[in-house]
């Protein structure tokens, strides 16, 4: 009589046998898998960092003095000849000759790949460039009024930042390109026109916001930008950014009216000017005293920082802040209460001060 022991034996070696062969299996899969993705990561970096690319439409590229190699890429990336500095970098490593890039101007064609844009820098620049004549610095924060200021001719920049062209590119409803020129210090080749000036911009803009935003779920670039202005009025420091644009969602989200001063000195023209209550009563869709939500569009050009902090706010629970007694940080609050005591102490420390300073006279 066979013992049952002995006839479930052959059963769990079948068992084994069929585990083992699906291990091997999946294990097979598992490597296919990483196979194909390491060969479409290869695939991508050959087609954009190493195979030759068709020279299309001469671009003005300008390296200044004093940066590095890897910083070209960077730049390389800011002027759309490719992707991301990433593609140089291994163009960089590929190449391995590790050959100063001289600065000045060049004219590079669209099209190239990142070796070859590599190597055309190699044959060194066309021209310097007369860095003090032609460097236009633009802060952060400023409206496009405050901006054209800074020149001879302001109506021109205004003018050229009204471009019906320019602004059909964004596929956006808004009347000018407030808020979507990027801050920056520019280098020409020779003395720019507002045109030439607001062009570099908007490129600016258009390749930093893309960077930005490559990893955030779509969003609304108006709604985006619109914080990020007034993230870049309010913030006086970079760590306070993402907490800012947190109070500014989550009042959004719960109804309640941003009271920013800064979106009702720009509907005012009184940049930096201590409100009335009067003017709080201004019959503006900027006044966001009396009217909830965002206002219409930017009040202002922010900066990479502020974009960033727009795309991806700090998980909080804030609905108020307040400046501090130093002019530079805030406290900020998730109640109200919370918010008043804040409030109350600023004052205190504020009058500390203040009579500090009458006692030193």
């Amino acid at each position: 009589m066979t013992n049952a022991k002995d006839a479930q034996a052959p059963r769990r070696r079948s068992r084994f046998s069929l585990w083992l062969v699906r291990a091997v299996l999946l294990a097979w899969v598992v490597v296919g898998l990483l196979g194909i993705a390491v060969g479409f990561v290869a695939l991508l970096i050959y087609e954009h960092a190493l195979q030759p690319g068709v020279a299309g439409p001469p671009v003005t590229f300008i390296v200044p003095e004093g940066v590095p190699a890897q910083k070209v890429g960077e730049l390389l990336a800011d002027a759309g000849l490719i992707d991301h500095e990433f593609f140089f970098r291994i163009a960089l490593k590929y190449d391995g000759a590790n050959t100063p890039i001289r600065h000045g101007v060049y004219e590079l064609p669209h099209g190239l790949s990142a070796l070859q844009l590599l190597h055309a820098l190699y044959e060194g620049p066309l021209r310097p460039i007369d860095v003090d004549r032609f460097r236009v610095t633009i802060p952060e924060g400023l409206s496009l009024a405050q901006t054209a200021a800074l020149f001879e001719d302001p109506d021109a920049f205004l003018e050229a930042a009204r471009d019906p062209d320019l602004i059909a590119e964004l596929g956006l409803k808004v009347e000018s390109l407030e808020g979507f020129l990027m801050p920056n210090t520019y280098f020409f080749d020779r003395e720019p026109t507002a045109r030439d000036l607001v062009e570099r911009m908007f490129r600016q803009f258009q390749a930093e916001y893309v960077r930005l935003a490559r990893d955030v779920p779509a969003v609304n670039p108006l709604t985006v930008v619109t914080v990020a202005s007034l993230v870049e009025e309010e913030a006086k420091i970079d760590e306070e950014r993402p907490l800012i644009a947190a109070v500014i969602y989550n009042r959004i989200d719960a109804g309640m009216p941003l009271q920013i001063d800064a979106t009702l000195q720009y509907a005012l023209g009184k940049y930096g000017q201590r409100l009335l209550e009067a003017d709080k009563q201004a019959d503006s869709p900027y006044n966001t005293y009396r009217y909830a939500g965002l206002p219409p569009g930017p009040i202002a050009n922010p900066g990479g920082a502020s974009l960033r902090a727009a795309l991806q706010p700090a998980n909080v629970s804030y609905r108020y802040f307040v400046s501090n007694a130093d002019g530079r940080t805030h406290t900020f609050s998730s109640t109200l209460d919370e918010h008043n005591r804040a409030v109350a102490r600023f004052r205190r420390d504020i009058s500390v001060q203040r009579r500090a300073l009458e006692a030193e006279r």
